[in-house]
């Protein structure tokens, strides 16, 4: 009789620890797209004069879920969390309006990083995150579409950087809005010089940060 009252101590303990009891503070698994924006610093370039002659697209598509911690409840509605994302892909085009030419980007990446979540009435989330990003690989294709000049690209693998932002999350609808910043060392594959020849030539990794703006849903 008394080992089964320790046991019932011991787990009426236990539960409130390791309970979700917050509604919308578990663990979720989403997937969202976007619109993503280059910034002034993208290639390292940060003359204004140059940015105003180019226009800049840009898209972003991630797989990813958050692991709530739930053993280290800090306060009602607030939780820690790790923010995993397993693939974060991203492409951004420019087009340059005193040259004849298309610059495409595209990467893959993952990152991984801490998150706060408060969840202030049911349903309703708000998630803060800060997490290292590697991107595996990148590439930049360059389209020279003058007559005198033929296409060429570059391509880098394992870059680092890192990425900051916020969600709102109601039931499965997800919002948000992100800060990123990597880098990575793009070779030339093609071996031809062009406007962008210089990518390569002192060996330095290229500057790649934008902000996103996200819509997704979250199960």
């Amino acid at each position: 009789m008394k080992k089964i009252f320790i046991i019932i101590v011991v787990l009426g303990i236990s539960f409130p620890i390791f309970a979700q009891d917050d509604i919308g503070l578990e663990n979720s698994f989403y997937f969202r797209f976007g619109y993503s924006q280059p910034t002034n610093a993208y290639f390292g370039v940060d003359e204004s004069s140059f940015w105003d002659d180019t226009k800049r697209v840009g898209g972003m598509f991630e797989l990813g879920s958050i692991f709530m911690i739930n053993s280290l409840p800090i306060a009602d509605g607030l939780r820690l969390g790790i923010n995993v994302d397993y693939i974060d892909i991203t492409f951004h085009q420019f087009e340059y309006t005193f040259a004849d030419l298309f610059l495409r980007t595209l990467k893959i990446s993952s990152k991984v990083g801490p998150s706060l979540s408060y969840s202030p009435v049911e349903h309703l989330v708000f998630d803060v995150y800060f997490k290292a990003k590697i991107p595996w690989v990148g590439g930049i294709w360059v389209d020279d579409t003058s007559p005198l000049n033929d296409d060429y690209g570059f391509v880098g693998y394992m870059g680092f950087g890192y990425s900051t932002g916020f969600n709102v999350r109601y039931r499965a609808l997800m919002i948000g809005f992100e800060y990123t910043k990597d880098s990575m060392k793009l070779e030339d594959i093609d071996e031809v010089e062009g406007y962008f020849g210089n990518f390569s030539d002192d060996g330095d990794k290229t500057p790649m940060s934008c902000f996103n703006f996200t819509l997704g849903l979250s199960f």
